[in-house]
Order: structure tokens, then sequence, then C-alpha cells
């Protein structure tokens, strides 16, 4: 008796398993519509958590402004950026638009917005594309570390260009054998006439394959301290290769940046990164909870995919 109820249970078992794998193929627009260039980003379907009541009005037009570049622009062509594991670099200009680059940062063409409004803003990147919303952050802590910790003549120059996205920054402190522990970093710089020579590696660096400028920390060999630099990208002796085959932050260009006999000038040395707790104007002022914007963003897009 068991016997025959264990074959007729496979049996029944079997047919189940024929029947749904004998199924016609959903079209991809109807099984994953999220997935398609063609669909559309669904509408915010709710104020979460009654942000806009906390609002000013400057901060509300930011986010507005954001959400619908994201929708309208970034939302309907991802998906195949994703697939390629490519950087659509036809969407900088739009993001420039928005003038909202610098973030907090006061003047030299920076918006000088609250930090309400930039972490309002990070979460509207994110909420669409946590991938654009990476190359955003990234570019725009590179900008906070020359506005913080910059001579005035750093700021002057790089800032205003930084600030329209006509030159693209990215940040350099992570290596190969050194992440969470980023103070006991290999990198070094060791002081020559006119300048300084860079010698080490770095690793997972975002927007390093294409950032026309770096900041890169080394130890510098005489003090033993960290110092920060900014390298152009055309600096002899500076390679940066894409990492491939990633699924997270697919569409992230994240490099492998090799430093051999870099030449950087005096003119280029971050005057006020004197040691590795001076990252800390950077880290402690704004970018870590730029972070923690970033994934009640991305909490923010699944809410209404799953409400569409």
């Amino acid at each position: 008796m068991t016997v025959l109820s264990s074959l007729r249970q496979d049996e029944v078992d079997e047919n189940a398993r024929s029947s749904y794998f004998n199924l016609p193929a959903l079209d991809v627009s109807v099984a994953f519509p999220q997935a398609t260039p063609v669909s559309q980003f669904p509408p915010c379907a709710s104020d979460y958590y009654q942000f806009d009541d906390l609002l000013t009005s400057d901060e509300r037009t930011i986010r507005m402004k954001v959400r619908e570049c994201m929708e309208k622009d970034i939302a309907p062509i991802i998906t195949k950026y994703w697939e390629k594991a490519e950087f659509p670099f036809h969407v900088v200009p739009k993001f420039a638009a928005l003038h909202i680059a610098g973030g907090t940062i006061k003047g030299y063409g920076c918006p000088g917005h609250s930090i309400t409004a930039s972490a309002i803003a990070v979460a509207e990147f994110a909420r669409v594309d946590a991938s654009c919303c990476t190359f955003f952050s990234v570019h725009s802590l590179a900008m906070l570390t020359i506005a913080l910790c910059g001579s005035e003549a750093q700021k002057q120059k790089y800032l205003p260009s930084m600030a329209q996205l006509n030159t693209v920054g990215c940040w350099a402190l992570t290596e190969p054998d050194y992440g969470s522990d980023a103070s006991s970093l290999r990198t070094t710089a060791t002081k020559v006439e006119g300048g300084w020579i860079l010698e080490g590696q770095k690793r997972w660096i975002g927007n390093s394959t294409f950032a026309d400028l770096l900041i890169i920390f080394a130890r510098n060999t005489t003090t033993n301290q960290i110092n920060g630099y900014i390298v152009k990208k055309n600096a002899p002796g500076l390679t940066a290769t894409k990492i491939e085959n990633k699924i997270g932050l697919r569409i992230v260009q994240n490099g492998d940046i090799l430093l051999k006999k870099v030449f950087v000038p005096d003119e280029d040395r971050l005057t006020g990164v004197n040691s590795f707790q001076d990252t800390n104007k950077v880290f402690l002022a704004v970018s870590r909870i730029m972070v923690a914007w970033q994934p009640i963003g991305m909490s923010m897009g699944v809410y209404d995919m799953c409400y569409r």
C-alpha cells in the first residue's frame, strides 16, 4: 500500500513538473517588466515616512529634479548597460544639468546645498540605479576632499570644472591587501625635487578607468604618515585596468590602479592631509552619511516596483 501510494505520488509530481516546464515562456516584459529598456520605472508610490513634511521648498525641488531625471532619462536605458557592464557616458551632461555636483560645498561654482538636500538626492539616484548613484557619489567625494583638504589654489583650479562634471574625479584609498584596514596602506610617496614619486597599487576604485583626476593616498616615506595627492589621468607611470565579471554595482567602472614612479608636482599635494586621521575630515563630515542614504533609496525603488 505504501509503495503504491509512493508511486502514485511520484506520477503526480512528474505530471506537475512536466506541466510547469511545458508552459509557453512568458514574454520578458511580462515576467520581468523592470528588465526591459522600453518599460518605465514606476512613479513614486508614496511619500516615504512623510519626508516631504520635513523638507524645505528648495530641498523638495532638488528631490523632484533628480527623480524626474532618473525616471525619464536613466530608467528606460540602464538595463542594456547593466548587461554590457558599461557606463552610459552620454548621461553625464544630464547629471551636470541638475547642478547638484559638489553638494554641500559653498563657492567655486558648487551649489552649497544642505546635507539633507544632498542626502535626498543620493536616495533618488539610488532609487532607480545604484551604479549611477555610486558614480556621482565617488565624484562628489573627490570634490569634498579637495574642498576640505586642498589649498585655495587647488580649490580654484579644480572645483569649478568638477561642479560642471567637465572634470570627473575618483578617490583611491583601498589597496589589494588593505580595505577596512586602510590605515596600513603600502603605497608610498617619496619627496624629490619639485614634487613626489608615488609607487604602489589601489584596488576597487570606482570611476578610475576614465576619471580625469584621481585622489591618491600614499605613505610619506620620511614621516611614515598618510598624505593625499591629486594625480592626473595621463600621468606617466599611471595605469588603471577595469575589474571584469562583476555583479554588484555592475555598471560602476571599478579599477585596479598601478603607480610606477608617478611624479606629482608639489602644487598637487593635498596640504590638509598629513596623517590618516585627516581623512576623517571627509569621512565624518559627509561621506559616510551619504553612503547610508544609498540603501534607503534602493529600498524605495524596490517598494515602488513591488507596489506596481
